[in-house]
Formats: C-alpha cells, sequence, structure tokens
C-alpha cells in the first residue's frame, strides 16, 4: 500500500513504474549490445539524448498526421555507428517515453508504435538497398551515397505516411487515395527538409565530430519548436471552442451532442465529394462550431417548446454573424469563419445573413447546411418527434436547387443507401 501510495504522489501509477523498469532495463541490453558492437559511446549517448529530445518534439499537421524529429537522428546513428546504434536511437525514446506517457497500454499507442517500427524497418532497407544501386550508376558515382543517404530517411517517413493512411481508411471509411494524397501535401515540405537534415547531421559528426553535430543539431529543434508550440496552441485553442460549442448544446437537451455529429456527417459528406484532406480537416472545424454564436441567444428562445415568433426567429439568425465574429480573428481556423457565417444561405439566395446564391456560398458552407438539416430532422426537437433517415432524405431532396445543393444532396443520398446496405 505505501508503495501505491508513493506512486500516486508522483503521478506514475505502480503497474506503469513497473513496465517502466522492464523496458529501462531491456533498453539499457539493447545499448551494451549497440555500445560493445560499435566502441563508439560518445557519439552513440549523444545521438541517444537526442533521440529522446526529438520524441518530445512534434509538430502536429493535421487531425491525423504529426512530424516527429527523433528518427533523424536514428539516421544518424545509423550512417556514424551502425544498425544496432540506428534501431536503440529510433525505438529506446519511443518506447520508453511511450510507457511513461501511457501510449503503449492503448490500443492506438500500440499501433501507432508498430507503424514507427516497421516504417524504421523500411526506411533501413531502403537506405541499403537504394545507395547501393544508385552507387552503381556510371555518372552518380561519387554522388550516388549520398543521394542513397537521403532517400534512406524519405522512404521512412513516407512509409509513415502510407501506413497512416492505411489505418485511417479502415477504421473510419476514407478514400485512401483523398487521404494519402491529403497527408503527403502536408507532410511533404517537412519530409524533405528533415531527410537532408538528417544527412547534413550525419556528414557534420563524420567530419567535424560530436560537438559540432551537437550545435548543429540545437539548430535543428530551435527551428521546429515554435512548430510544436503553434500545433499545441491550436490544438488547445480548438479545444477551448468546442467546449463552448459543447456549452451551447447542453443549453437544450433535445440538441445534446449536435454540432459532434454534424462534423461527423459533414467530413463525410466532403470525403464523398472527392475534397482533399485539409480542406476536410476545415469543414470538420467548421462544423464542430457552427453554432457557436448561440452562445448569445438566451435560453427562453432556445429551449422554447414551440416554433419561434417572428421576432425571435430574428434573434436567432444572428447566431451564424456571431459565432463567425468569434472565429474569425483567428487565422489558425482558415476559412472556416465564412463556413459558419454562411451556413444558412440557400441554393436560390433565400438565406442569411447575405443571400449569396449557388455556388456564391462556400462549399463547406453548403456541405454542413445539409449536414445539419439532415440532423435535425432524425433527432427529437420540443414540437416534433424525429423522422426515419429514409424520409428526411425525401424532404432534402424535394429541396435540393432550392434550399440545399444538388451535389451534397446527391452524396447525402448515396450515405442513406450505403448505411441502409449495411
Amino acid at each position: 500500500m505505501a508503495a501505491m501510495d508513493r506512486s500516486a504522489r508522483t503521478g506514475l501509477p505502480l503497474w506503469r513504474a513497473f513496465l517502466f523498469v522492464v523496458v529501462a532495463g531491456f533498453s539499457a541490453g539493447v545499448a551494451v549490445v549497440a555500445v560493445t558492437a560499435s566502441q563508439a559511446l560518445t557519439p552513440l549517448l549523444l545521438l541517444l539524448a537526442l533521440g529522446f529530445v526529438g520524441d518530445v518534439i512534434r509538430v502536429r499537421l493535421s487531425h491525423y498526421s504529426e512530424i516527429v524529429l527523433r528518427p533523424v537522428f536514428a539516421f544518424v546513428a545509423l550512417w556514424s555507428i551502425g544498425v544496432p546504434a540506428c534501431l536503440f536511437v529510433g525505438l529506446a525514446p519511443l518506447v520508453t517515453l511511450g510507457t511513461v506517457r501511457g501510449d503503449l497500454v492503448r490500443w492506438e499507442g500500440i499501433q501507432a508504435a508498430a507503424r514507427e517500427a516497421v516504417s524504421l524497418w523500411i526506411g533501413l532497407s531502403a537506405q541499403g538497398v537504394l545507395r547501393s544501386a544508385m552507387s552503381q550508376v556510371v555518372f552518380l558515382q561519387g554522388v550516388g551515397g549520398a543521394v542513397g543517404q537521403v532517400l534512406g530517411p524519405l522512404a521512412y517517413w513516407v512509409s509513415t505516411l502510407v501506413l497512416q493512411a492505411f489505418v485511417v481508411h479502415g477504421r473510419e471509411g476514407v478514400a485512401y487515395r483523398s487521404l494519402a494524397l491529403g497527408l503527403s501535401r502536408e507532410a511533404l515540405p517537412h519530409v524533405l527538409i528533415l531527410s537532408v537534415a538528417a544527412t547534413t547531421l550525419g556528414y557534420v559528426l563524420g567530419e567535424f565530430g560530436p560537438v559540432a553535430m551537437a550545435a548543429a543539431a540545437v539548430v535543428l529543434v530551435e527551428g521546429y519548436y515554435p512548430w510544436k508550440l503553434v500545433g499545441e496552441q491550436s490544438g488547445l485553442l480548438l479545444t477551448s471552442l468546442q467546449m463552448m460549442a459543447q456549452a451551447v448544446d447542453l443549453k437544450d437537451p433535445y440538441t445534446s451532442n449536435h454540432s459532434q455529429r454534424v462534423a461527423r456527417l459533414a467530413v463525410w459528406l466532403a470525403r464523398e465529394l472527392g475534397l482533399p484532406e485539409p480542406e476536410v480537416e476545415r469543414i470538420r472545424i467548421a462544423a464542430l462550431l457552427h453554432d457557436l454564436g448561440k452562445i448569445g441567444v438566451g435560453n427562453e428562445i432556445i429551449r422554447k417548446p414551440d416554433r419561434l415568433t417572428a421576432e425571435e426567429y430574428r434573434s436567432m439568425m444572428k447566431h451564424s454573424e456571431v459565432g463567425a465574429d468569434i472565429i474569425e480573428p483567428l487565422e489558425i481556423l482558415g476559412d472556416s469563419a465564412a463556413m459558419v457565417r454562411h451556413h444558412h444561405e440557400h441554393w436560390d439566395g433565400s438565406g442569411y445573413p447575405d443571400g449569396l446564391v449557388g455556388p456564391a456560398i462556400p462549399l463547406g458552407a453548403r456541405i454542413i447546411l445539409v449536414a445539419d438539416a439532415y440532423d435535425a430532422l432524425t433527432t427529437d426537437r420540443p414540437y416534433r418527434k424525429g423522422t426515419n433517415p429514409r424520409r428526411a432524405l425525401e424532404v432534402i431532396r424535394a429541396n435540393a436547387g432550392v434550399q440545399f445543393d444538388p451535389d451534397v444532396v446527391k452524396a447525402l443520398e448515396r450515405m442513406v443507401v450505403q448505411r441502409e446496405a449495411g
């Protein structure tokens, strides 16, 4: 009991502390093997320390992907020491910090660690094959090895993206090609930069020694640290806004979790329309926040069990402008503010607040309008019971070209048919 109390005070549960000791012992064993094989203790320990730092520097690119600096130092270990050192620097921080964070006791965390291990193996294999092959090409002799070095980490990051896209495709039914292209567009600049950075650090270590390499590594870490902070702050900001939107939903028991349902449906429709993943992500955010402006609408209006009067309806109509005004100053949300502002515009121009017509309405807003209407029709409200999906589709289809974008309605129809088919 005393041990458990001490563990609780330190914030590390007893079972996790035990697992950490086991993992640390295993890592130490691997270290002994690596050092014995390489006789390069100083570079190995330096690269291991940088590997731990690199595991902490995680730059979130989107809802589905992030870039980690740890593999940079793993590949430097490969070129300067050997394969055992590469595996040690690449996997020991992942396993150790993953255990401390609790990632490796969750199935998703185990999957992520396995993907990184497989990607590292692919990078190692590609490194040897490509470097050897390119060195045999006459006009590449002398530079083939250097180019092959860049291709090793490049193969690692590409395989990481491919495996991540495969997992999300299986879990959420996302179109694989669209997802893979979206993830690639987000990550490509970082992949190229870090692949070249790994090669450069390897060269500096070989030519100028560990101290010079450490100085160059500090420059790399400092360059990426602001990206890490921006990603974290963006995540915290979005979480805060989502909590506000959830609070709005909870003002009315009939609309509890409405924003989450609309966001899920909007994402499905956006992907069905073949939109690239970064745009899908912006639509998801806008859908989560589409009713944020209702925070300024009185509870007596939101909870009214009867239909609204004309004056009450005018008050309710302001919510799209208020919501857009709240998030518009936040540049990290991109064009989500425009989607929130216009998610009640109608295809024929009869909507609000600006009476936009047809394609002048942002596509994300058109998608959110259909998702919002479908959820409203299929859930209970104070003045009526929710209808079934087929009937809701008929109502929306009857207003295609009037209230709704016909193409988005067709996408909704495909979704309903697929769900009915099981």
